[in-house]
């Protein structure tokens, strides 16, 4: 049991890891929009760059099934909400094992 914990929550730490990275990179992103940063070259901008080659297949997927209407991208939003669901699932799951077990 002691190893189910220790994967599930190496599991829920990795979801919380990416969902950090979706954020600073949603971040990033309205600031570039915006223009608060303007220079492709800077330090900033790298790291936007970074953050996109790691998210943009999780959001490639979403926006197969829900393109971006008017503008507006949801796929951000549906992928950290489908993401926070997984790691809901996960805990529940291998707390309904726990109590089984016991």
């Amino acid at each position: 049991m002691f190893l189910v914990t220790i994967i599930t929550n190496l599991i829920i730490v990795i979801i919380q890891c990416i969902e950090y990275v979706m954020i600073t990179y949603v971040i990033l992103g309205w600031f570039i929009i915006f223009g608060a940063i303007r220079n492709r070259d800077g330090f900033p901008f790298r790291i936007y760059v970074l953050l996109m080659s790691k998210t943009e297949p999780l959001f490639g997927i979403i926006r197969k099934f829900i393109p971006p209407l008017m503008g507006l991208d949801f796929s951000p939003f549906i992928t950290f909400v489908l993401l926070h669901c997984v790691k809901v699932l996960v805990t529940g799951l291998v707390n309904l094992l726990i109590r089984l077990t016991q």
